[in-house]
């Protein structure tokens, strides 16, 4: 169906299951950062960002499966984690996770640029650098609703991290956090994450500090 579109229905890009879908956090998570945050990701990058919030899920609420096989079964018998608790999941939302990392497939070129128009966001995010330092900093603008979900129309909408490509590759192993820690960020070599705060408390400053160290 992917091929027959883009060879004949005017098709560039496309994202969709390899198999029936019935978790659905890849899938409608792309929604979440090409739709509700429209103009700040690409389709290509709405699916990459989606992609990490999910491994990123996976690795808090259920360490270890990050990197296991789909395939086998999840071992339910353990303990959840806190972590997996305060989100109000259990080991099916662990089968789901697994399910979707490895079914949903990107067709067409990434580097064909499809963006959503640019209207008003929940929150404005930027990133700027002065020498091996990097202010990563979130402006909420719907006061307290500024991290709600927009939209609950689908399966496991909502919730998503807040995603910042970085404009070039740093080495995420020299990386120290100098302010923000609370927030729990993550610095990978090619992209910040930010879990979503949940509820906006106008009074803090929603920021993120870190250093590379000089090569």
């Amino acid at each position: 169906m992917a091929l027959a579109f883009m060879n004949s229905a005017g098709v560039y890009q496309m994202a969709g299951y390899t198999v029936p879908t019935w978790y659905g956090y890849a899938g409608w998570g792309m929604l979440d950062y090409f739709v509700e945050q429209p103009g700040r990701f690409t389709l290509a990058e709405a699916f990459f960002a989606n992609q990490q919030a999910l491994v990123h899920r996976l690795a808090t609420c259920f360490p270890g499966l990050e990197t296991a096989d789909a395939a086998k079964p999840v071992p339910a018998g353990r303990e959840l984690s806190a972590a997996a608790k305060a989100a109000g999941l259990t080991w099916q939302d662990a089968r789901g996770l697994l399910y979707d990392r490895d079914t949903l497939a990107f067709y067409g070129d990434p580097a064909w640029e499809a963006r959503m128009s640019p209207v008003p966001l929940a929150w404005e995010q930027s990133l700027a650098q002065t020498g091996n330092e990097y202010r990563f900093e979130i402006r909420p603008l719907r006061g307290e609703r500024s991290f709600a979900p927009l939209n609950t129309n689908g399966s496991q909408r909502g919730g998503r991290p807040i995603v910042h490509l970085l404009p070039h590759r740093v080495d995420a192993r020299s990386v120290r956090i100098l302010e923000g820690s609370d927030l729990a960020p993550l610095v990978t070599d090619n992209f910040l994450l930010v879990p979503n705060p949940g509820q906006c408390d106008r009074k803090r400053t929603y920021r993120v500090i870190f250093r590379e160290a000089v090569r």
